[in-house]
């Protein structure tokens, strides 16, 4: 068997899977490769040449294809169980590894018994540039990174959750939402979506969890029985006020066709975010009857 092992990864090339405190992790050959290289940098970043150069070979790829593919391994890690294994994005220059070993025990701290007469002011004085030094950076980049008044920030981050984990889910559920998954990577492909890595958390309140992870939409995928029957509920939900601006249900039958029905969500999610209204204010977050709820109903559900 031909293995590698990196730090506290153990890699084995023959079947594409990783071990990894006594728990096996299956992966496709591609984020095998990612897995890996991103491993064997020792947490340092790789840069998109890096990981195209070393994940595809000869082949020329796009940034938005690394991001699918970054995408695909964090939902492999999470969807396997697996905790203390990130693969953490950093802006403007690629991706890096961090291992989490929640197992090991911190080392002692070493306390020196040795004391000054100044050991007091020295540290009061530390304390106090650092403090100024934190504040200058802390004005400086309110300056250098304020939006100018003319541009409006169009937030086009977007969470598919779903009630069932999806590697739960059992055809014909599995079809369908393998399909719209699909879709929202090409859109994300396209530039226009950002799909996120996210998933629904039990006991916190989706506005919370919609403002930790900055989303602009959630596409709530929910698969329910009923009388034996199985169906299939799709929502478009702005996550701020947890309000559903658009849901459809259908009957999961082995003749169903959902292509129309998910390229119609497709319209809906894409006109949202083009309108630059989802930036909402504390005067449409209090006041359900505010005229913006019915406006931004209508692009939902716009054919």
């Amino acid at each position: 068997m031909v293995s590698m092992k990196v730090e506290l990864l153990n890699f084995d090339e023959n079947s594409n899977s990783i071990v990894f405190k006594g728990r096996v992790m299956s992966l496709n050959r591609l984020s095998f490769k990612l897995l890996r290289a991103l491993g064997e940098s020792n947490g340092e970043i790789l840069s998109a040449n890096q990981i195209s150069s070393t994940v595809w070979g000869n082949s020329t790829v796009s940034s938005e294809t690394i991001k699918q593919r970054v995408f695909v391994l964090r939902k492999a890690i999470m969807e396997s169980g697996i905790e203390g294994i990130i693969v953490q994005s950093v802006r403007g220059e690629g991706y890096r590894l961090i291992i989490d070993d929640v197992s090991a025990k911190p080392e002692p701290e070493v306390t020196s018994t040795k004391r000054t007469f100044y050991s007091p002011l020295i540290q009061y004085k530390t304390t106090t540039l650092t403090i100024s030094l934190l504040m200058l950076a802390i004005i400086a980049s309110i300056y250098i990174f304020r939006p100018s008044s003319n541009e409006l920030y169009i937030n086009d981050r977007i969470a598919l959750w779903t009630n069932i984990k999806p590697h739960k889910l059992i055809n014909p559920a599995l079809t369908v939402y393998s399909n719209w998954n699909d879709k929202l990577l090409t859109e994300m492909k396209e530039n226009n979506i950002n799909l996120v890595f996210s998933e629904k958390q039990q006991d916190v309140l989706v506005p919370v969890q919609a403002r930790r992870n900055r989303l602009a939409l959630i596409s709530y995928f929910e698969v329910l029985k009923k009388n034996e029957k199985y169906f299939v509920t799709l929502s478009i939900v702005e996550p701020k006020t947890a309000t559903v601006l658009r849901k459809d249900s259908f009957e999961l039958t082995p003749d169903f066709i959902a292509e129309s029905l998910l390229n119609s969500q497709i319209n809906g999610i894409t006109k949202l975010l083009s309108s630059g209204k989802l930036n909402l204010t504390k005067q449409h977050k209090e006041n359900p009857k505010h005229r913006i709820w019915p406006y931004l109903k209508a692009l939902a559900n716009e054919k």
